[in-house]
């Protein structure tokens, strides 16, 4: 196995663990008004839900860098 496939399996683990600490923890409702819909969420699924939608979105950006700046190398 390489290093970079360990150390990914090691940051998939960490937010695994960091996620289920967080849900488990807070209880408390929060009340997320978005326009003309209303939710009631728990404060630690809103939490794990911004981290993870933060992540993809992260993730989707730097793979269309980096394939736009591949192309140009070619």
């Amino acid at each position: 196995m390489s290093f970079s496939l360990i150390l990914l399996l090691i940051l998939v683990v960490a937010i695994g663990v960091y996620s289920f600490v967080i849900v488990s923890l807070n209880n408390s409702l929060i009340q997320l008004d978005l326009l003309f819909l209303e939710f009631d969420i728990s404060l630690g699924s809103l939490i794990l839900i911004t981290l993870l939608l933060g992540i993809s979105i992260t993730i989707f950006l730097e793979l269309i860098f980096f394939s736009s700046r591949a192309k140009k190398d070619e």
